[in-house]
Protein backbone atom coordinates (compact mmCIF):
# COMPACT_ATOMS: atom_id res chain seq x y z
CA UNK A 1 0.00 0.00 0.00
CA UNK A 2 3.07 2.72 0.82
CA UNK A 3 4.35 1.71 -2.72
CA UNK A 4 0.55 2.65 -4.48
CA UNK A 5 0.96 6.17 -1.98
CA UNK A 6 4.01 7.56 -3.29
CA UNK A 7 2.53 6.48 -6.68
CA UNK A 8 -0.26 8.24 -5.99
CA UNK A 9 1.52 11.43 -4.25
CA UNK A 10 4.57 11.51 -6.99
CA UNK A 11 1.96 11.79 -10.27
CA UNK A 12 -0.02 14.24 -8.43
CA UNK A 13 3.33 16.37 -8.25
CA UNK A 14 3.74 16.29 -12.04
CA UNK A 15 0.27 17.17 -13.27
CA UNK A 16 -0.63 20.95 -13.62
CA UNK A 17 -2.98 20.55 -16.78
CA UNK A 18 -3.37 17.01 -17.90
CA UNK A 19 -1.79 16.10 -21.23
CA UNK A 20 -4.90 14.48 -23.63
CA UNK A 21 -3.99 10.59 -23.68
CA UNK A 22 -5.55 9.46 -27.69
CA UNK A 23 -6.04 5.74 -28.33
CA UNK A 24 -7.92 3.61 -31.31
CA UNK A 25 -10.91 2.44 -29.37
CA UNK A 26 -11.82 -1.51 -30.65
CA UNK A 27 -14.28 0.31 -33.30
CA UNK A 28 -11.27 1.56 -34.44
CA UNK A 29 -12.30 5.35 -33.37
CA UNK A 30 -10.49 8.11 -31.80
CA UNK A 31 -10.80 8.67 -28.16
CA UNK A 32 -9.11 10.69 -25.31
CA UNK A 33 -8.72 10.63 -22.17
CA UNK A 34 -8.66 13.58 -20.31
CA UNK A 35 -9.25 14.79 -16.20
CA UNK A 36 -11.23 11.03 -15.38
CA UNK A 37 -13.48 10.81 -18.82
CA UNK A 38 -13.01 9.29 -22.14
CA UNK A 39 -14.65 10.84 -25.16
CA UNK A 40 -14.92 10.58 -28.50
CA UNK A 41 -12.97 13.05 -30.87
CA UNK A 42 -13.12 11.35 -34.66
CA UNK A 43 -15.58 8.43 -36.02
CA UNK A 44 -11.81 7.60 -37.86
CA UNK A 45 -8.08 6.77 -36.12
CA UNK A 46 -6.00 9.41 -37.04
CA UNK A 47 -2.20 9.15 -39.41
CA UNK A 48 -0.73 10.74 -36.44
CA UNK A 49 -1.32 12.24 -33.16
CA UNK A 50 0.21 14.85 -30.93
CA UNK A 51 -1.23 15.22 -27.49
CA UNK A 52 -1.12 18.57 -25.55
CA UNK A 53 -1.88 19.92 -22.04
CA UNK A 54 -5.80 19.74 -23.01
CA UNK A 55 -5.68 18.97 -26.19
CA UNK A 56 -5.16 16.90 -29.38
CA UNK A 57 -3.07 17.47 -32.49
CA UNK A 58 -3.64 15.25 -34.92
CA UNK A 59 -3.87 14.37 -38.86
CA UNK A 60 -5.83 12.32 -40.68
CA UNK A 61 -5.42 10.51 -43.66
CA UNK A 62 -5.48 12.83 -46.30
CA UNK A 63 -3.28 15.19 -44.48
CA UNK A 64 -5.92 17.60 -42.80
CA UNK A 65 -4.96 18.68 -39.37
CA UNK A 66 -7.20 18.88 -36.90
CA UNK A 67 -7.55 20.51 -33.78
CA UNK A 68 -9.41 19.33 -30.26
CA UNK A 69 -9.52 21.12 -27.34
CA UNK A 70 -11.48 19.39 -23.81
CA UNK A 71 -12.92 22.72 -22.40
CA UNK A 72 -14.69 23.20 -26.17
CA UNK A 73 -14.77 19.38 -26.65
CA UNK A 74 -14.90 19.96 -30.74
CA UNK A 75 -12.25 19.71 -33.24
CA UNK A 76 -11.29 22.34 -35.22
CA UNK A 77 -10.06 22.20 -38.72
CA UNK A 78 -7.02 24.00 -38.80
CA UNK A 79 -6.21 22.64 -42.49
CA UNK A 80 -8.69 19.96 -44.58
CA UNK A 81 -5.96 18.54 -46.80
CA UNK A 82 -2.34 18.70 -47.94
CA UNK A 83 0.06 19.55 -44.46
CA UNK A 84 2.83 17.89 -44.82
CA UNK A 85 5.92 17.52 -42.00
CA UNK A 86 3.82 17.89 -39.09
CA UNK A 87 5.92 18.68 -35.63
CA UNK A 88 4.95 19.00 -32.01
CA UNK A 89 6.83 19.41 -28.61
CA UNK A 90 4.65 19.57 -25.71
CA UNK A 91 2.16 22.75 -27.19
CA UNK A 92 4.11 23.99 -29.67
CA UNK A 93 3.60 22.91 -32.93
CA UNK A 94 4.68 23.74 -36.61
CA UNK A 95 3.98 22.06 -40.36
CA UNK A 96 4.34 23.03 -43.71
CA UNK A 97 1.84 23.51 -46.64
CA UNK A 98 3.51 23.72 -49.84
CA UNK A 99 6.73 26.07 -49.28
CA UNK A 100 4.99 28.01 -46.72
CA UNK A 101 5.62 27.35 -42.71
CA UNK A 102 2.69 27.74 -40.29
CA UNK A 103 2.54 27.15 -36.64
CA UNK A 104 0.03 26.44 -34.32
CA UNK A 105 -0.87 30.00 -31.74
CA UNK A 106 -3.78 30.03 -29.62
CA UNK A 107 -5.55 27.23 -31.37
CA UNK A 108 -5.48 29.06 -34.69
CA UNK A 109 -3.36 28.25 -37.68
CA UNK A 110 -0.55 31.35 -38.61
CA UNK A 111 1.18 31.85 -41.48
CA UNK A 112 4.82 32.31 -40.20
CA UNK A 113 6.84 32.21 -43.61
CA UNK A 114 7.20 31.16 -46.90
CA UNK A 115 9.97 29.35 -48.65
CA UNK A 116 10.97 27.13 -46.36
CA UNK A 117 13.29 24.04 -47.18
CA UNK A 118 13.85 22.95 -44.04
CA UNK A 119 12.68 23.43 -40.17
CA UNK A 120 12.89 22.01 -36.83
CA UNK A 121 10.77 22.46 -33.75
CA UNK A 122 12.24 22.49 -29.48
CA UNK A 123 10.62 22.78 -26.23
CA UNK A 124 10.28 26.71 -27.08
CA UNK A 125 12.04 27.52 -30.69
CA UNK A 126 11.17 27.07 -34.26
CA UNK A 127 14.43 27.10 -36.40
CA UNK A 128 13.84 26.91 -40.43
CA UNK A 129 15.69 27.75 -43.22
CA UNK A 130 15.00 30.73 -45.50
CA UNK A 131 15.23 29.96 -48.99
CA UNK A 132 13.87 33.17 -50.22
CA UNK A 133 15.89 35.56 -48.53
CA UNK A 134 19.21 32.87 -47.42
CA UNK A 135 18.90 32.70 -44.18
CA UNK A 136 18.69 30.55 -40.28
CA UNK A 137 16.23 31.74 -38.94
CA UNK A 138 14.52 30.97 -35.13
CA UNK A 139 11.40 31.98 -33.74
CA UNK A 140 11.80 32.64 -30.41
CA UNK A 141 8.61 34.08 -28.11
CA UNK A 142 7.06 34.90 -31.68
CA UNK A 143 10.10 37.33 -32.67
CA UNK A 144 12.21 36.06 -35.48
CA UNK A 145 15.49 36.48 -35.45
CA UNK A 146 17.99 36.10 -38.50
CA UNK A 147 21.06 34.12 -36.94
CA UNK A 148 23.42 33.28 -40.24
CA UNK A 149 23.48 34.07 -44.13
CA UNK A 150 23.03 30.75 -45.75
CA UNK A 151 24.44 30.59 -49.05
CA UNK A 152 22.29 29.89 -52.25
CA UNK A 153 21.85 26.13 -53.22
CA UNK A 154 24.21 25.38 -49.93
CA UNK A 155 22.72 22.97 -46.77
CA UNK A 156 24.83 25.35 -44.40
CA UNK A 157 25.14 25.99 -41.83
CA UNK A 158 24.15 22.91 -39.83
CA UNK A 159 22.42 23.53 -36.63
CA UNK A 160 21.41 21.41 -33.60
CA UNK A 161 18.75 22.50 -31.06
CA UNK A 162 17.20 21.87 -27.77
CA UNK A 163 14.89 24.07 -25.32
CA UNK A 164 15.55 27.43 -25.45
CA UNK A 165 19.04 26.69 -27.61
CA UNK A 166 20.53 26.37 -31.11
CA UNK A 167 24.05 26.21 -31.95
CA UNK A 168 25.34 26.77 -35.36
CA UNK A 169 28.85 25.90 -37.25
CA UNK A 170 29.11 28.07 -39.92
CA UNK A 171 32.21 26.86 -41.85
CA UNK A 172 32.94 29.34 -44.19
CA UNK A 173 33.46 31.66 -40.85
CA UNK A 174 35.07 28.77 -38.75
CA UNK A 175 32.78 29.96 -36.19
CA UNK A 176 30.50 27.68 -33.55
CA UNK A 177 28.00 30.13 -32.16
CA UNK A 178 25.23 29.94 -29.97
CA UNK A 179 21.28 31.41 -29.70
CA UNK A 180 19.75 31.27 -26.19
CA UNK A 181 17.05 33.26 -24.84
CA UNK A 182 16.92 35.58 -27.36
CA UNK A 183 20.62 35.93 -27.39
CA UNK A 184 23.44 35.69 -29.88
CA UNK A 185 27.02 34.98 -29.40
CA UNK A 186 29.79 33.13 -30.44
CA UNK A 187 31.31 30.02 -28.34
CA UNK A 188 34.64 29.24 -30.26
CA UNK A 189 35.93 31.12 -33.51
CA UNK A 190 38.92 29.20 -35.83
CA UNK A 191 37.16 26.36 -35.55
CA UNK A 192 37.94 23.17 -37.57
CA UNK A 193 34.70 21.30 -36.78
CA UNK A 194 31.15 22.49 -35.26
CA UNK A 195 30.76 19.79 -32.01
CA UNK A 196 27.62 20.71 -29.84
CA UNK A 197 24.91 19.07 -28.28
CA UNK A 198 21.73 20.94 -27.14
CA UNK A 199 19.40 19.97 -23.83
CA UNK A 200 17.13 22.12 -22.20
CA UNK A 201 19.01 25.17 -21.16
CA UNK A 202 22.11 23.37 -21.24
CA UNK A 203 24.91 22.89 -24.15
CA UNK A 204 27.52 21.25 -24.96
CA UNK A 205 30.86 21.93 -26.87
CA UNK A 206 34.01 21.30 -28.17
CA UNK A 207 36.16 24.67 -28.11
CA UNK A 208 39.01 24.33 -30.88
CA UNK A 209 41.38 27.04 -29.58
CA UNK A 210 41.42 26.00 -26.41
CA UNK A 211 41.02 22.19 -27.09
CA UNK A 212 38.50 21.71 -24.11
CA UNK A 213 34.76 19.94 -23.76
CA UNK A 214 32.57 22.91 -22.58
CA UNK A 215 29.62 23.07 -20.46
CA UNK A 216 27.08 26.04 -20.78
CA UNK A 217 24.25 25.91 -18.43
CA UNK A 218 22.28 28.65 -16.21
CA UNK A 219 24.53 28.28 -13.29
CA UNK A 220 27.28 29.10 -16.07
CA UNK A 221 30.25 28.01 -18.19
CA UNK A 222 32.53 25.30 -16.92
CA UNK A 223 35.23 23.08 -18.51
CA UNK A 224 34.01 19.07 -18.70
CA UNK A 225 36.72 17.79 -19.88
CA UNK A 226 40.19 18.23 -22.07
CA UNK A 227 39.60 15.25 -24.37
CA UNK A 228 36.89 15.57 -27.18
CA UNK A 229 33.99 13.71 -26.50
CA UNK A 230 32.96 10.12 -28.02
CA UNK A 231 29.74 10.73 -27.62
CA UNK A 232 27.11 13.17 -25.99
CA UNK A 233 23.87 13.61 -25.31
CA UNK A 234 21.38 16.30 -23.54
CA UNK A 235 18.17 16.82 -21.64
CA UNK A 236 16.89 18.86 -20.14
CA UNK A 237 19.54 20.72 -17.75
CA UNK A 238 21.35 17.64 -17.81
CA UNK A 239 24.54 16.55 -19.99
CA UNK A 240 26.02 13.24 -20.06
CA UNK A 241 29.09 12.36 -22.27
CA UNK A 242 31.76 9.73 -22.76
CA UNK A 243 35.17 11.28 -23.46
CA UNK A 244 38.72 9.46 -24.36
CA UNK A 245 38.69 8.44 -21.26
CA UNK A 246 35.74 6.07 -22.14
CA UNK A 247 34.14 6.84 -18.77
CA UNK A 248 30.79 8.06 -18.80
CA UNK A 249 30.18 11.16 -16.94
CA UNK A 250 26.77 13.78 -16.02
CA UNK A 251 27.03 17.28 -15.88
CA UNK A 252 24.00 19.28 -14.62
CA UNK A 253 25.51 22.64 -13.89
CA UNK A 254 27.42 21.55 -10.55
CA UNK A 255 30.43 19.28 -10.32
CA UNK A 256 31.25 16.14 -13.20
CA UNK A 257 29.65 12.75 -11.78
CA UNK A 258 31.41 9.85 -13.00
CA UNK A 259 29.01 7.17 -13.60
CA UNK A 260 31.47 4.28 -14.94
CA UNK A 261 35.50 3.38 -15.51
CA UNK A 262 34.91 2.15 -18.56
CA UNK A 263 32.53 2.66 -21.92
CA UNK A 264 28.80 1.49 -21.23
CA UNK A 265 27.01 -0.37 -23.77
CA UNK A 266 24.62 2.34 -24.84
CA UNK A 267 23.73 5.42 -22.77
CA UNK A 268 20.53 7.62 -23.49
CA UNK A 269 19.29 11.13 -21.79
CA UNK A 270 15.57 12.28 -21.65
CA UNK A 271 14.54 14.59 -20.12
CA UNK A 272 16.19 15.06 -16.97
CA UNK A 273 16.89 11.47 -16.67
CA UNK A 274 20.16 9.81 -17.70
CA UNK A 275 20.04 5.88 -18.86
CA UNK A 276 22.68 3.18 -18.95
CA UNK A 277 23.46 -0.24 -19.89
CA UNK A 278 25.84 -1.73 -17.61
CA UNK A 279 27.00 -5.26 -16.68
CA UNK A 280 23.74 -6.61 -18.39
CA UNK A 281 21.74 -3.87 -15.62
CA UNK A 282 20.00 -1.26 -16.61
CA UNK A 283 21.24 1.74 -14.57
CA UNK A 284 19.05 5.20 -13.72
CA UNK A 285 20.63 8.41 -12.40
CA UNK A 286 18.35 10.83 -11.78
CA UNK A 287 17.79 13.81 -9.12
CA UNK A 288 21.08 13.33 -8.15
CA UNK A 289 20.68 9.73 -7.04
CA UNK A 290 22.00 6.63 -9.12
CA UNK A 291 20.11 3.67 -9.14
CA UNK A 292 19.80 -0.06 -10.32
CA UNK A 293 16.23 -0.09 -12.45
CA UNK A 294 16.54 -3.93 -12.92
CA UNK A 295 19.50 -6.32 -12.73
CA UNK A 296 18.17 -6.93 -16.37
CA UNK A 297 17.47 -5.20 -19.31
CA UNK A 298 13.46 -4.62 -19.13
CA UNK A 299 11.85 -5.08 -22.33
CA UNK A 300 10.75 -1.29 -22.55
CA UNK A 301 10.92 2.16 -21.13
CA UNK A 302 9.64 5.71 -21.57
CA UNK A 303 10.98 8.99 -19.46
CA UNK A 304 8.51 11.75 -18.76
CA UNK A 305 10.64 14.89 -16.58
CA UNK A 306 11.94 12.91 -13.98
CA UNK A 307 9.42 9.80 -14.38
CA UNK A 308 10.85 6.56 -15.87
CA UNK A 309 8.17 3.84 -16.51
CA UNK A 310 9.11 0.42 -17.37
CA UNK A 311 7.66 -3.05 -17.52
CA UNK A 312 9.68 -5.97 -15.19
CA UNK A 313 10.47 -9.70 -15.77
CA UNK A 314 6.72 -10.05 -14.86
CA UNK A 315 5.62 -7.75 -17.50
CA UNK A 316 4.19 -5.73 -14.69
CA UNK A 317 4.29 -1.56 -15.32
CA UNK A 318 6.67 0.35 -12.54
CA UNK A 319 8.76 3.69 -12.33
CA UNK A 320 10.98 5.54 -10.70
CA UNK A 321 10.15 8.86 -10.02
CA UNK A 322 12.87 11.93 -8.90
CA UNK A 323 14.82 8.56 -7.34
CA UNK A 324 11.68 6.84 -5.65
CA UNK A 325 10.23 3.50 -6.81
CA UNK A 326 6.84 3.33 -7.61
CA UNK A 327 4.14 1.21 -9.13
CA UNK A 328 1.14 1.55 -11.57
CA UNK A 329 -1.34 -1.55 -10.88
CA UNK A 330 -0.53 -5.32 -10.31
CA UNK A 331 -1.70 -6.62 -13.80
CA UNK A 332 0.69 -8.92 -14.78
CA UNK A 333 1.52 -9.83 -18.54
CA UNK A 334 1.16 -6.25 -19.99
CA UNK A 335 1.87 -6.32 -23.71
CA UNK A 336 3.14 -2.96 -24.11
CA UNK A 337 2.46 1.09 -22.66
CA UNK A 338 2.82 4.72 -23.65
CA UNK A 339 3.02 7.51 -21.10
CA UNK A 340 1.41 10.24 -22.08
CA UNK A 341 2.15 13.20 -20.36
CA UNK A 342 2.15 11.74 -16.76
CA UNK A 343 -0.38 9.37 -17.97
CA UNK A 344 0.64 5.47 -18.44
CA UNK A 345 -1.84 4.00 -21.29
CA UNK A 346 -1.58 0.48 -21.31
CA UNK A 347 -4.06 -2.55 -23.04
CA UNK A 348 -4.69 -4.59 -19.98
CA UNK A 349 -4.24 -8.56 -20.49
CA UNK A 350 -8.14 -8.57 -19.88
CA UNK A 351 -8.88 -6.64 -23.24
CA UNK A 352 -10.14 -3.35 -21.89
CA UNK A 353 -8.16 0.15 -22.43
CA UNK A 354 -6.41 1.14 -19.15
CA UNK A 355 -5.22 4.78 -18.25
CA UNK A 356 -3.45 4.70 -14.64
CA UNK A 357 -3.47 8.90 -13.63
CA UNK A 358 -2.85 10.72 -10.29
CA UNK A 359 -2.22 6.78 -8.75
CA UNK A 360 -5.94 5.67 -10.11
CA UNK A 361 -6.86 3.36 -12.92
CA UNK A 362 -9.80 4.05 -15.45
CA UNK A 363 -10.73 1.56 -18.28
CA UNK A 364 -12.55 2.13 -21.50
Amino acid sequence: MRRLAIAAMGIVSLAQAQVVVPFASPLDRLMVFQEGRFVEVDARPPKRSFPMKGALLYQDASGGLGYYTAESGKTRWLVREGVNDVQAVGDRAAWRLNDSLFVLRSGSAVRAATGVERFKVSDSLLVYVDSLKHELVVIHRNQRTAIATVEKGSLLPQWTQGGNTVTFYDRSQRKLSLFHHGKLRVLTEDADVGIAVNGMDIVGYWDDVRDEFMGLARTGEQRLSGLKPIDAKAGNGVLAFVDGTLKLKVWAGGEVVQLTDSMPAQFWVKDRVVLYLWGGKLMCWTNGKLIEVEPYVPEQWAVKDDLLVYLDINRELRGILAGERVRFGREANVDGFQLVGDAVLYRSPTGFTTVVYRGRSYTF
